[in-house]
Protein backbone atom coordinates (compact mmCIF):
# COMPACT_ATOMS: atom_id res chain seq x y z
CA UNK A 1 0.00 0.00 0.00
CA UNK A 2 1.00 4.00 -0.79
CA UNK A 3 1.21 5.77 2.27
CA UNK A 4 2.84 9.19 1.90
CA UNK A 5 3.79 10.95 4.73
CA UNK A 6 1.16 8.93 7.02
CA UNK A 7 -1.76 9.60 5.13
CA UNK A 8 -3.99 7.17 3.70
CA UNK A 9 -3.85 5.93 0.23
CA UNK A 10 -7.38 6.76 0.04
CA UNK A 11 -7.07 10.45 1.46
CA UNK A 12 -3.73 10.73 -0.89
CA UNK A 13 -6.71 9.79 -3.70
CA UNK A 14 -8.91 12.35 -2.59
CA UNK A 15 -6.73 14.99 -2.66
CA UNK A 16 -5.16 14.07 -5.86
CA UNK A 17 -8.43 13.81 -6.91
CA UNK A 18 -9.05 17.72 -5.65
CA UNK A 19 -5.49 18.47 -6.82
CA UNK A 20 -5.09 17.32 -10.02
CA UNK A 21 -8.69 18.10 -11.78
CA UNK A 22 -7.53 21.96 -10.08
CA UNK A 23 -4.01 22.04 -11.48
CA UNK A 24 -5.60 21.17 -14.87
CA UNK A 25 -7.99 24.07 -14.26
CA UNK A 26 -5.29 26.28 -13.70
CA UNK A 27 -3.13 24.98 -15.59
CA UNK A 28 -5.80 25.41 -18.73
CA UNK A 29 -6.60 29.20 -17.59
CA UNK A 30 -2.63 29.84 -17.52
CA UNK A 31 -2.57 28.16 -20.94
CA UNK A 32 -5.54 30.28 -22.29
CA UNK A 33 -4.24 33.40 -20.48
CA UNK A 34 -0.97 33.21 -22.03
CA UNK A 35 -2.83 32.53 -25.71
CA UNK A 36 -4.59 35.65 -24.90
CA UNK A 37 -1.65 37.45 -24.07
CA UNK A 38 -0.16 36.57 -27.29
CA UNK A 39 -3.40 37.30 -29.43
CA UNK A 40 -3.41 41.01 -27.34
CA UNK A 41 0.38 40.90 -27.84
CA UNK A 42 -0.58 40.69 -31.46
CA UNK A 43 -3.75 42.97 -31.59
CA UNK A 44 -1.65 45.64 -29.85
CA UNK A 45 1.17 45.14 -32.56
CA UNK A 46 -1.60 45.68 -35.11
CA UNK A 47 -2.99 48.87 -33.66
CA UNK A 48 0.58 49.92 -33.51
CA UNK A 49 1.22 49.33 -37.25
CA UNK A 50 -2.31 51.14 -38.05
CA UNK A 51 -1.35 54.13 -35.35
CA UNK A 52 1.84 54.51 -37.49
CA UNK A 53 -0.07 54.52 -40.51
CA UNK A 54 -2.76 57.03 -38.89
CA UNK A 55 0.22 59.47 -37.92
CA UNK A 56 1.79 59.31 -41.40
CA UNK A 57 -1.67 59.87 -43.06
CA UNK A 58 -1.90 63.04 -40.90
CA UNK A 59 1.71 64.04 -41.46
CA UNK A 60 0.95 63.68 -45.14
CA UNK A 61 -2.73 65.99 -44.46
CA UNK A 62 -0.57 68.54 -42.49
CA UNK A 63 1.77 68.48 -45.62
CA UNK A 64 -0.47 69.12 -48.18
CA UNK A 65 -2.58 71.63 -45.65
CA UNK A 66 0.78 73.11 -45.76
CA UNK A 67 1.34 72.75 -49.19
CA UNK A 68 -1.98 74.34 -49.97
CA UNK A 69 -1.65 77.26 -47.55
CA UNK A 70 1.97 78.12 -49.30
CA UNK A 71 0.09 78.18 -52.91
CA UNK A 72 -2.60 80.74 -51.79
CA UNK A 73 -0.45 82.53 -49.88
CA UNK A 74 1.49 82.92 -53.15
CA UNK A 75 -1.59 83.75 -55.32
CA UNK A 76 -2.61 86.22 -52.72
CA UNK A 77 1.09 87.44 -53.14
CA UNK A 78 0.48 87.88 -56.43
CA UNK A 79 -2.84 89.55 -56.71
CA UNK A 80 -1.58 91.96 -54.13
CA UNK A 81 0.83 92.55 -57.08
CA UNK A 82 -1.36 92.84 -59.86
CA UNK A 83 -3.45 95.60 -57.13
CA UNK A 84 -0.24 97.57 -57.23
CA UNK A 85 0.27 97.43 -60.87
CA UNK A 86 -3.05 98.19 -61.33
CA UNK A 87 -2.77 101.18 -58.86
CA UNK A 88 0.20 102.30 -60.36
CA UNK A 89 -1.47 101.98 -64.20
CA UNK A 90 -4.45 104.17 -63.03
CA UNK A 91 -1.99 106.83 -61.46
CA UNK A 92 -0.49 106.88 -65.01
CA UNK A 93 -4.07 107.31 -66.16
CA UNK A 94 -4.94 110.31 -63.69
CA UNK A 95 -1.18 111.89 -64.14
CA UNK A 96 -2.15 111.71 -68.66
CA UNK A 97 -5.47 112.64 -67.86
CA UNK A 98 -4.70 115.79 -66.05
CA UNK A 99 -2.17 116.76 -68.37
CA UNK A 100 -4.55 116.67 -70.91
CA UNK A 101 -7.08 118.39 -69.09
CA UNK A 102 -4.08 121.19 -68.90
CA UNK A 103 -3.08 121.48 -71.79
CA UNK A 104 -6.62 121.40 -73.33
CA UNK A 105 -7.62 124.46 -70.77
CA UNK A 106 -4.53 126.65 -71.97
CA UNK A 107 -5.68 125.86 -75.77
CA UNK A 108 -9.06 127.11 -74.65
CA UNK A 109 -7.51 129.74 -72.74
CA UNK A 110 -5.29 130.98 -75.97
CA UNK A 111 -8.17 130.67 -78.46
CA UNK A 112 -10.17 132.51 -76.35
CA UNK A 113 -7.18 135.07 -75.98
CA UNK A 114 -6.94 135.49 -80.01
CA UNK A 115 -10.30 135.66 -80.20
CA UNK A 116 -10.47 139.05 -77.66
CA UNK A 117 -7.63 140.18 -79.72
CA UNK A 118 -9.14 139.82 -82.91
CA UNK A 119 -12.43 141.25 -82.02
CA UNK A 120 -11.26 144.72 -79.94
CA UNK A 121 -8.70 144.50 -83.56
CA UNK A 122 -11.87 144.71 -85.12
CA UNK A 123 -13.54 146.92 -82.95
CA UNK A 124 -10.26 149.67 -82.68
CA UNK A 125 -10.13 149.20 -86.66
CA UNK A 126 -14.06 150.50 -86.59
CA UNK A 127 -15.39 147.16 -88.60
CA UNK A 128 -17.07 146.49 -85.50
CA UNK A 129 -19.28 148.58 -83.04
CA UNK A 130 -18.19 148.42 -79.38
CA UNK A 131 -21.55 146.76 -78.42
CA UNK A 132 -21.16 144.01 -81.27
CA UNK A 133 -17.50 143.53 -79.78
CA UNK A 134 -18.84 142.82 -76.18
CA UNK A 135 -21.28 140.63 -78.25
CA UNK A 136 -18.92 138.86 -79.77
CA UNK A 137 -16.02 138.33 -77.19
CA UNK A 138 -19.26 136.93 -74.53
CA UNK A 139 -20.02 134.56 -77.85
CA UNK A 140 -16.08 133.61 -77.95
CA UNK A 141 -15.85 132.61 -74.34
CA UNK A 142 -18.66 130.45 -74.67
CA UNK A 143 -17.75 128.50 -77.53
CA UNK A 144 -14.38 128.55 -75.88
CA UNK A 145 -15.99 126.75 -72.94
CA UNK A 146 -17.63 124.05 -75.03
CA UNK A 147 -13.93 123.37 -76.99
CA UNK A 148 -12.35 122.89 -73.79
CA UNK A 149 -15.00 120.16 -72.34
CA UNK A 150 -14.94 118.26 -75.80
CA UNK A 151 -17.60 115.50 -76.68
CA UNK A 152 -16.88 115.66 -80.60
CA UNK A 153 -13.94 113.44 -82.59
CA UNK A 154 -11.41 115.44 -84.88
CA UNK A 155 -13.58 114.05 -87.48
CA UNK A 156 -17.19 115.22 -85.95
CA UNK A 157 -15.52 118.79 -85.14
CA UNK A 158 -14.47 118.78 -89.04
CA UNK A 159 -17.56 117.94 -90.28
CA UNK A 160 -19.32 120.21 -87.49
CA UNK A 161 -17.49 123.17 -89.48
CA UNK A 162 -17.84 122.09 -92.59
CA UNK A 163 -21.59 122.24 -92.39
CA UNK A 164 -21.15 125.36 -90.76
CA UNK A 165 -19.77 127.21 -93.59
CA UNK A 166 -22.05 125.50 -96.03
CA UNK A 167 -24.85 127.14 -97.48
CA UNK A 168 -28.12 125.87 -96.20
CA UNK A 169 -29.31 125.09 -99.83
CA UNK A 170 -26.41 123.02 -100.67
CA UNK A 171 -26.86 120.16 -98.04
CA UNK A 172 -27.66 116.47 -99.10
CA UNK A 173 -30.09 114.58 -96.97
CA UNK A 174 -27.82 112.59 -95.38
CA UNK A 175 -25.24 115.70 -94.65
CA UNK A 176 -28.62 117.46 -92.84
CA UNK A 177 -29.02 114.17 -91.04
CA UNK A 178 -25.50 113.79 -89.39
CA UNK A 179 -25.52 117.62 -88.83
CA UNK A 180 -29.27 117.34 -86.88
CA UNK A 181 -27.21 114.38 -84.70
CA UNK A 182 -23.72 116.28 -83.87
CA UNK A 183 -26.21 119.33 -82.92
CA UNK A 184 -28.04 116.14 -80.62
CA UNK A 185 -24.73 115.35 -79.25
CA UNK A 186 -23.90 119.09 -78.70
CA UNK A 187 -27.54 119.40 -77.15
CA UNK A 188 -27.10 116.50 -74.89
CA UNK A 189 -23.67 117.47 -73.61
CA UNK A 190 -24.12 121.08 -73.08
CA UNK A 191 -27.64 121.54 -72.46
CA UNK A 192 -27.35 123.97 -69.63
CA UNK A 193 -24.42 125.97 -71.41
CA UNK A 194 -26.43 126.40 -74.76
CA UNK A 195 -29.67 127.40 -73.13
Amino acid sequence: MLRVYGLSQGLVISILSIVIPSLSAILSVTYATYRMGKKFSAIEERFKVIDERFNRIDERFESLKLYIDTRFNQIDERFNEIDKRFAKVDERFNELKDYVDMRIARLGRAFSSYQEFFIEYLSVKGVVSEQEATMLKNEASRISSLATSNPFTKEEWEKLKRYLEKDLKEFTLKEAEEFRELGRKAIAKYWDILG
